[in-house]
């Protein structure tokens, strides 16, 4: 018994050698790996295509819809206390603290060392320029495989309201 215990042990001890070893990452990684990666910029240019989003939809809602100068002013002023909501939401103030509590808990130092190496380089800068485009090309694509599934849903379900 005692030499099957010993070989557990020694495979316990193999097998929680990698966790050992993994360093958890210092906040100084964390705040340098933010700022290579320019998070405060990626949020800041966020919050206006979020809200010209919104815009978008509730002009979607509301196209070929007449409305009375006074429905008008109370969807605007529903619209600017909502875009109000989000700039909160997704400013800097709100999101860094997550950010921090995200990247430390998920990576390692060795992992933030890797990637704060890679984003600091000029590959990674040139990433980080052409994210927004690459953004871009992925939602239009998206949308390009999506908007023809939600025309067909909303026939669908006009089909089976005009049924009932």
């Amino acid at each position: 018994m005692k030499p099957m215990f010993r070989a557990l042990a020694l495979v316990a001890l193999l097998l929680a050698a990698p966790l050992a070893s993994a360093q958890q990452a210092s906040q100084a990684q964390v705040d340098r790996l933010l700022e290579v990666m320019r998070a405060q910029e990626t949020v800041d240019v966020m919050l206006p295509q979020v809200q010209a989003s919104q815009q978008q939809m509730v002009a979607q809602l509301t196209a070929g819809q007449e409305m009375s100068e006074a429905d008008r002013a109370k969807l605007e002023a529903t619209i600017a206390k909502s875009n109000e909501r989000i700039a909160e939401a997704l400013s800097w103030e709100t999101l860094e603290p997550l950010y921090r509590d995200i990247y430390a808990k998920t990576f390692t130092g060795e992992d933030m060392d890797a990637m704060i190496e890679f984003y600091g380089s000029p590959a990674g800068q040139k990433l980080l320029d052409k994210m927004p485009q690459l953004m871009q090309n992925t939602m239009t694509a998206v949308q390009q495989l999506i908007v023809p599934m939600l025309q067909q849903l909303e026939q669908d379900v006009r089909e089976q309201t005009a049924a009932e």
